[in-house]
């Protein structure tokens, strides 16, 4: 097992998301990033049932899984007086199967005090255009800090942000299907700071 876990790690390394591992008496474990479905019939070519293959949120068995079915986002709140916040994508546009990054921008304007506690990275989703459907999310995993927000009238805090396109609308396949099925919206960035102000 750990000449397979070897060999997969020296290979595969910029495919696999989440790790590698054995299950005690095996198979050997492998989280593989979405799309790479190609992937996992070479290595189930190569070493059969000494494996076992997750992709993004699917289980590979011979062929694509079905995804999982997420929900909506929960209906954001107002924003409390004076806070702004103001997402900055790193790339106008994600290739299917991949991941995508982001910072948010935290800003008092008010006379108030503000604080939270959202840690960072936050996790972003993708949601169906015009809807608050979870069709995409990052499937990897989150080595996240605590990352306190004390601001008062005047400051501004930048909060990294993670997001990915391992599928969840139910479909067959483990990546989001490439198009123009996802936007960001306002209230998508509201929900940020929907839980956790003081």
């Amino acid at each position: 097992m750990q000449q397979i876990i070897n060999h997969v790690f020296a290979t595969e390394e910029g495919n696999i998301q989440g790790g590698v591992g054995p299950c005690p008496g095996g198979p050997v474990t492998v989280s593989l990033a979405p799309g790479r479905e190609w992937l996992a019939r070479r290595l189930e070519a190569t070493y059969g049932s000494k494996l076992a293959i997750f992709i993004g949120l699917t289980t590979w068995d011979g062929r694509p899984g079905r995804s999982p079915v997420c929900g909506d986002l929960p209906t954001p709140t107002a924003l409390p007086r004076g806070l702004r916040l103001s997402l900055r994508l790193a790339s106008a546009s994600v290739t299917s199967g991949e991941d995508f990054s982001a910072s948010v921008r935290i800003r008092e304007l008010g006379p108030e005090r503000f604080s939270m506690g959202p840690g960072q990275p936050v996790q972003a989703v993708v949601v169906r255009t015009g809807t608050k459907r979870v069709v995409g999310v990052y499937s990897g995993v989150i080595g996240g800090t605590g990352y306190p927000v004390n601001l008062t009238a005047g400051e501004s805090k930048t909060v990294a942000v993670i997001g990915g396109t391992a599928r969840c609308d139910g479909g067959r396949g483990s990546a989001l299907p490439a198009g123009t099925t996802a936007s960001w919206s306002r209230s998508a960035v509201r929900t940020l700071a929907r839980h956790r102000p003081t």
